[in-house]
């Protein structure tokens, strides 16, 4: 990729996250939330550890004022002698958001579908390939990838065993102890001409982890089908808000499509998406009532952004809460998740829940 190009930055500026020497639990979640081109996207990329410190290494070809914000930014920046950065961090944990475009990453079939690949096949000195992490492996690591509707995802596979799947327009992958880690996805490009956001489910069977990928004989291989639990040990509690008392759900409600805008359920809390105290006690019940199996597709929208570059947070608030309902009894092949519509200001707290049929909603109060 081009160093003219912020895609070079959001797809390895992670990749090569380095510990400080300790054992310590390393979490990470990548979100790809690509353009209707195919190419371009808009990546939100978080990693999570109980170290006192981290230091992050970029190459030649990245930089941070490539990315559209790096959280903690009081980190100390050293230019390093072959051209590359190394970031240090007071903290454990980081986030970063960027938007670019893939390149070398994407190679075109016979047919005309594209092939990404998450690693370029060349192995480290030190052996490490891929997204990979030392001294220790990622206790867990999630990629997902989310797609327009003129995007049809063809097959999937990873070097390492987790397990896949598909909600609506959300492809992703989680594994546990795992490390090294490369990602191979084939899709299918349409029209891109007047393509609209994500928000109809689209359904693809899982492939089988690649055998073309090398499988370091340190590994620790996780059981296939093994989910990551996705919910915080502890509510974030929030400040009241001050928006009128929400009514409920017209009882009257029909066949037609129905949404429901719901208040401070979820934050960016040090640039990850978290479900508030109110949150839980919402979603409990909007799951609820959602999981009676009446309901045939649902979209769930982040809250409205000041401008493209919120793109990301928006995004990855709306798979929170889409996630949150999908491990709550609702069926998660009938979610779609898309960011907010650009309206000129930031509006961190509105999330809208659009549900077809109307009917499906029928005793469900968003207020409380």
């Amino acid at each position: 990729m081009n160093r003219t190009r912020a895609g070079a930055f959001a797809v390895t500026v992670l990749l090569a996250g380095f510990a400080l020497p300790a054992l310590a639990a390393v979490e990470r979640e990548d979100i790809i939330m690509l353009a209707a081109d195919g190419r371009h996207f808009t990546s939100y990329k978080t990693l999570r550890s109980d170290l006192s410190a981290r230091v992050l290494y970029l190459g030649p070809d990245e930089a941070p004022d490539d990315a559209l914000f790096i959280v903690p930014s009081d980190y100390q920046s050293t230019a390093l002698d072959n051209g590359g950065t190394q970031l240090r961090f007071d903290s454990g944990s980081y986030a970063i958001m960027s938007t670019g475009r893939f390149d070398d990453e994407i190679s075109r079939a016979d047919n005309g579908e594209r092939i990404f690949s998450s690693w370029n096949g060349v192995t480290r000195s030190d052996g490490h390939l891929g997204k990979w992490n030392s001294p220790d492996d990622f206790a867990s690591f999630a990629y997902s990838w989310v797609v327009p509707d003129n995007i049809d995802i063809v097959s999937y596979r990873a070097n390492r065993s987790g397990k896949w799947q598909q909600r609506g327009n959300t492809l992703s992958w989680r594994g546990e102890q795992v490390n090294d880690i490369a990602f191979t996805i084939r899709y299918r490009v349409n029209d891109v001409a007047g393509a609209a956001a994500p928000s109809q489910p689209k359904k693809t069977a899982p492939a089988a982890p690649s055998a073309e990928l090398p499988l370091p004989k340190r590994q620790r291989m996780t059981t296939p089908g093994t989910a990551l639990k996705t919910e915080p040990p502890t509510p974030i509690a929030t400040a009241p808000t001050t928006a009128s008392p929400a009514a409920d759900v017209d009882e009257n409600l029909g066949p037609e499509p129905h949404s429901v805008s719901l208040d401070s359920v979820v934050i960016l809390a040090n640039g990850r998406p978290r479900i508030t105290a109110r949150g839980h006690n919402v979603l409990d019940r909007l799951a609820a009532a959602l999981a009676q199996g009446e309901a045939e597709n649902i979209t769930v929208t982040g809250p409205p952004i000041a401008d493209s570059r919120d793109t990301g947070g928006s995004a990855a608030q709306a798979a929170r809460v889409a996630d949150y309902l999908g491990t709550h009894g609702v069926d998660g092949d009938k979610i779609g998740i898309r960011p907010g519509n650009v309206e000129g200001k930031r509006d961190g707290r509105s999330v809208e829940i659009r549900v077809t049929p109307g009917n499906a909603l029928r005793g469900f109060s968003p207020g409380g």
